[in-house]
């Protein structure tokens, strides 16, 4: 199998998936505990700022980047109806969930 240096195999791709929504989940709950992304607003405002973090200072592997980039275009573009944290919760449980054999 050749690969590249932005590739990664599904399994190692679905798990940086899975830490990248769980370090974004981890890190808006830290936020509203001390007080910050209360309303749904301050937690879509606060999101959109963690991903472009994340993305600028290249914290999770690069063949999850497209996935970072679609995030902040969608949140970007519709805003509070493009349901961040809900898609960040979503790709935590279907990545972390029971994998059936095929």
């Amino acid at each position: 199998m050749k690969r590249t240096h932005d590739t990664l195999p599904p399994e190692q791709t679905v798990t940086a998936l899975a830490n990248f929504a769980w370090c974004a989940l981890v890190a808006l709950r830290t936020a509203q505990q001390d007080g910050q992304a209360m309303s749904p607003l301050s937690t879509h405002a606060f999101l959109l700022r963690w991903l472009t973090v994340a993305y600028k200072q290249k914290r999770f592997p690069r063949a999850i980047a497209p996935d970072i980039e679609g995030l902040l275009a969608l949140g970007r573009n519709k805003g509070l109806a493009s349901g961040l944290r809900n898609r960040l919760e979503y790709l935590w449980t279907s990545c972390t969930g029971p994998v059936s054999a095929q």
